[in-house]
This record gives structure tokens, sequence and C-alpha cells, in this order.
């Protein structure tokens, strides 16, 4: 399966329509917001994708962000939000909150632990447990998003070039 990854995109949409279209052009079958969506306005533009969201530390609204989500037809935005896909475990957070990570990563239940707030691109294992981060959309440079592939267990960082 291919998986879709982006975070941070702190309500910027153009760079997030930038993204989906390469989501799209890889036809993903899944996409993962790691939080920080920052306003409501950002949601609609993932209509067409089977998507879940994690809240950030910008995600300030949170019932206007569900309520978008509901109209959308997108589950509610989570904390933390557990999945299961194709029989992968994995674990979706923003990374914020650093001892709910660690324990996460510590506790070796999870194939994959999709996060974001760092605004940089992360790819490595712990304790059998990729960390994938697909970097930010925003307040940086470097404008990133990325595509897991759990099929041959290899993420892909996509560099946004505008």
């Amino acid at each position: 399966m291919k998986i879709g990854i982006i975070s941070d995109t702190h309500n910027d949409l153009e760079s997030t329509k930038h993204a989906l279209e390469v989501f799209r052009s890889n036809n993903i079958d899944f996409l993962i917001h790691a939080g920080d969506l920052s306003s409501p306005r950002i949601i609609e533009l993932f209509k067409g994708f089977k998507c879940r969201f994690v809240i950030g530390n910008t995600d300030i609204d949170i019932d206007l962000l569900n309520d978008e989500c509901r109209k959308m037809g997108f589950e509610c935005l989570e904390e933390i939000c557990e999945i299961t896909v194709e029989g992968k475990r994995i674990l979706v957070m923003h990374g914020n909150v650093v001892h709910a990570f660690r324990e996460a990563v510590a506790s070796g239940k999870y194939d994959y632990i999709i996060k974001g707030h760092t605004h940089h691109f992360e790819n490595y294992i712990r304790n059998n447990t990729r960390i994938v981060n697909p970097g930010s959309l925003y307040g940086t440079t470097d404008r990133s998003v990325a595509i897991l592939d759990t099929d041959k267990d290899e993420v892909e960082k996509i560099d946004l070039a505008f």
C-alpha cells in the first residue's frame, strides 16, 4: 500500500494543493496528515482522498476542524490515532508531546510511527519501528512530503519546488 504523508501545512493552501497533486500522480491509496492544519479551510482540499488527520500544536479550534471533517466525510481529528492497514500497525501523532512519542517507540507495538512538528524530514528505525516525518509545507525553504510503501517498507521523500 502506498501512503502519502503530509504535515505542518499551516493553512498554506497553494503548497498543500501542489502536494496533493503529487500524491494523485503517484496513485497513493491512503493519506495521513500529521497535524498543524491550522484552519478548517485546508481540509476541503483533501476531498477525494481516503485519509486521517491528527491534531497539531497550532490546531487551536478543534471543534471547527472536526465540523469540517464531518462535513467532508472524514473521521474526526484526534491527538493520537492508531490505524491498521494491510496488517501494519501505524501510530500517527503530531510529535510535540515528546514523552508520548518516546513511549510509543519504546513499546515496540508499531510497524510505523508517523509524526510531524519539527518541520524536518526523518526516516529511521528504532526498536523495530520505522519513524517517518515528511517535513513541512510551511515555515521552511525545504518543503517536502513523503510516500510510504508498506509492501516494500520504503519511504520516498518528495521535495516540493515552486
